[in-house]
């Protein structure tokens, strides 16, 4: 028998994605999912379920990605039905385990696995290789060639998606008659020994983006922050964005623009840490405080993602 052709290989493509709570009944498993299996204490579960309660109850992490992943499918399937994309959450349902089971019974050639985090970091980026292996081995799919695309912090079509809700967010200002205002680049922070350590590339991932996107839109001023530092009790990168929120309210900034570049779609990070937590303390700073919006579905988004599985297929 002959062997496959490219036309004929079909490919499984997961989308690695944190998970989150459906309703906050969920909350406490989730928890104990993100801690290895020990419980949250309760004053940390009602923390968490109040912040989840504020955005509506639940989070829409598991619809946007739902929908990143049908229109990824539909675009890569553009000259032919090689391609199946699932997703698969590394603390909630459906698990990466579920997705790679599907991928297997649908008899897929290949997998690539995209974690959409763009930016690189051992801290977290790993921990989704390793669950993506723990899920090959305990589906006994270890047969079919993998993929893992750990860093694309500087995909063109990223960058071209991320100026453009730049470019959008800027007009919108500039409509409600903010000529100036104060840039604040975000990504969510991670604890600042694994950087100092020499140990993770982060810092550099995130300046890749970061400079990727000025190239295409100057702007002035504008600052680098890192946000959601966890509950952790140790030191985490810094500056965070109320220490640079701060530093604006202390210059005589008025308006800000939060630049959430770690993030691909609205979870309880934007919806709650910025349009709830950081505009209150803004308020509190005398400032007023806007966000360009998540990518979501952007059809240059969805045009990035493909790209960064095309550039990586083996």
């Amino acid at each position: 028998m002959a062997s496959p052709t490219a036309q004929d290989v079909r490919t499984g493509v997961i989308l690695l994605a944190h998970g989150a709570p459906n309703r906050v009944t969920d909350i406490p498993e989730y928890l104990k999912r993100i801690r290895g299996g020990t419980a949250s204490s309760t004053e940390v579960i009602r923390e968490i379920t109040e912040r989840y309660e504020a955005i509506g109850g639940s989070s829409p992490l598991l619809q946007i990605t739902e929908a990143q992943a049908e229109a990824l499918e539909t675009f890569l399937n553009q000259e032919g039905d090689r391609f199946r994309v699932y997703i698969g959450m590394r603390n909630w349902y459906p698990l990466i385990e579920d997705a790679v089971r599907k991928a297997k019974a649908d008899g897929v050639d290949r997998l690539v696995a995209l974690c959409l985090a763009p930016q690189f970091s051992k801290w977290s980026t790993e921990r989704y290789l390793n669950s993506f292996n723990e899920a090959l081995g305990a589906c006994d799919a270890g047969g079919i060639p993998v993929q893992f695309i750990k860093s694309w912090p500087n995909q063109p079509s990223l960058i071209d998606a991320f100026a453009e809700r730049f470019r959008a967010a800027e007009s919108d200002l500039k409509a409600k008659g903010y000529e100036t205002f104060h840039t604040v680049f975000t990504v969510h922070s991670i604890p600042s020994a694994y950087v100092e350590e020499g140990l993770d590339p982060y810092v550099q991932e995130y300046e890749k983006t970061l400079n990727a996107i000025r190239r295409q839109v100057p702007m002035e001023p504008w600052h680098q922050a890192y946000q959601s530092q966890g509950m952790i009790p140790c030191p985490w990168l810094e500056p965070s964005v109320e220490e640079t929120l701060d530093k604006i309210a202390g210059e005589g900034g008025k308006a800000v623009l939060i630049f959430p570049v770690g993030f691909v779609c609205d979870h309880i990070e934007i919806l709650y840490d910025i349009d709830i937590g950081f505009k209150k303390y803004a308020e509190e700073k005398g400032l007023v405080l806007f966000r360009t919006e998540s990518l979501n579905t952007s059809p240059l988004f969805i045009e990035a993602l493909a790209g960064a599985v095309w550039e990586h297929l083996v």
